[in-house]
């Protein structure tokens, strides 16, 4: 039998009777590569052991959530794990007394004399819109600003085209600007 095949095994005895060896095959399955991804983002190997394990405790509380016929296992899994890593910087962020950047993302024209409260107030309105946007628009746009993916890397995560990648991502990119330069009008 197939890896997909074991995996989507494993995962359908987890949903339907929360079969605690399906989810140790599940984790072990995943775990050294799931690590590793998290060890190259956050380069301390503590830190990468608590991040691992926080996101699979996060995959075995919202198994219930996936679904076979939206995306991989593989790709959900990521999708939890991109998620839990931003999170970690975020939460560190604010330990430090930091902010989180989109420097990559030009929202327009804007009068440098506004104070740092409207910055970060703009800020948190622009992470806002990009929470809203459908799914893969998101998880692209994350994935590139947040994480700093390549569009190949994106491509590959994702199993879509390149060039639909670029495609959303500067399309995602516009209409932030549209969208927050209109604002300020």
């Amino acid at each position: 039998m197939g890896a997909e095949k074991e995996i989507e095994k494993w995962v359908k005895r987890i949903q339907r009777s929360g079969d605690r060896k399906a989810g140790d095959k599940l984790i072990s399955f995943y775990l050294d590569e799931i690590f590793g991804y998290v060890f190259n983002r956050v380069d301390n190997r503590e830190t990468a052991k608590d991040v691992t394990q926080e996101i699979f405790i996060s995959v075995l509380q919202s198994i219930n959530n996936y679904q076979v016929s939206q995306s991989t296992f593989r790709t959900w899994l990521y999708r939890i794990a991109e998620r839990r890593v931003v999170d970690h910087y975020r939460q560190k962020e604010r330990r430090e007394g930091k902010t989180v950047e989109f420097s990559e993302v030009e929202i327009g024209s804007r009068d440098t004399s506004y104070s740092n409260a409207e910055n970060l107030l703009e800020l948190a309105e622009v992470n806002q819109f990009i929470d809203n946007l459908e799914g893969k628009r998101r998880d692209i746009f994350k994935l590139k600003v947040m994480d700093g993916y390549t569009f190949a890397e994106i491509s590959d995560l994702l199993g879509m085209s390149e060039s639909t990648i670029k495609t959303s991502f500067y399309g995602t990119q516009r209409l932030i600007r549209l969208t927050f330069k209109e604002g300020s009008a």
